[in-house]
């Protein structure tokens, strides 16, 4: 497998039709290794990293895993992920953060996985959030600084990660009212973006906004899939296979004339 390069995040490079080389991705977590054989999932509290890689099973080995992580207290955040990934490929999450400080708390997500190395062209994205207002009674969720959308898809082309061009919701989503009250459900849509056939053999979601108020809730569930290139021949392909059928069918016929006399 060749590695998740979030080292080179920010290089821009000739990107495939339809999508964007771009950086967005978190450039480091610790000392983490960038070669990848197996999923990955790191979270990102206020710029301080932490690989959660070791709560990932396998499923089936080699193709389907899943990430269950018990609460974690980490930085000014407690945080609890789900996700399940398939090299087939798609990756879907489920991520709550519970804000430990009135101040806005930065949150990032990085999930990634190895994927069936092939031919790609089409990328879907879905999210969305509910958000339940803490002791201040004004519970919110914005954009950060990481990257300028909530949901976000990536894939390698060569070396490089590349932005699938399935970004998604930006809108800040708020719970206002008497404290520890109110819920607000924010459905961040949906993308899909069809592209030039290209190599991948990973694939990334990433997840990251500004929560604020103590003890506010955030509660996220989402999508990033792949699907394979659809190859259609071109017509003098096409001519050439229907000449090379008709002279199979002819020599059958003719080897059955042969042995039936």
């Amino acid at each position: 497998m060749k590695k998740f390069l979030f080292l080179a995040v920010a290089a821009l490079v000739a990107a495939p039709t339809g999508a964007q080389a771009q950086g967005g991705l978190p450039t480091k977590c610790g000392g983490i290794s960038t070669t990848a054989t197996a999923p990955l999932a790191w979270i990102i509290v206020n710029d301080q990293c932490t690989d959660v890689s070791q709560y990932l099973n396998a499923v089936q080995q080699g193709k389907i895993w899943s990430l269950d992580t018990p609460v974690l207290d980490l930085f000014g955040g407690r945080v609890q992920l789900s996700a399940r990934y398939n090299a087939d490929p798609f990756i879907t999450f489920g991520i709550t953060t519970t804000n430990l400080t009135a101040g806005p708390t930065t949150y990032a997500f990085l999930f990634g996985t190895p994927v069936v190395p092939g031919i790609y062209s089409v990328a879907t994205s879905t999210g969305g959030v509910s958000v339940t207002n803490g002791a201040r009674g004004s519970g919110s969720v914005s954009t950060s600084s990481v990257h300028p959308t909530y949901i976000s898809g990536y894939g390698t082309v060569g070396f490089f990660p590349t932005n699938l061009g399935v970004d998604i919701g930006t809108a800040p989503c708020t719970a206002t009212g008497v404290p520890f009250t109110v819920t607000t459900v924010c459905n961040q849509g949906s993308a899909s973006n069809t592209f030039g056939p290209t190599f991948y053999d990973n694939l990334e979601a990433l997840v990251t906004y500004e929560q604020n108020d103590l003890a506010s809730v955030a509660s996220w569930s989402g999508a990033i899939t792949l699907n394979a290139a659809t190859v259609v021949p071109e017509p003098s392909t096409l001519a050439l296979m229907a000449g090379g059928l008709a002279l199979l069918v002819g020599f059958t016929a003719r080897r059955r004339r042969n042995s039936s006399t």
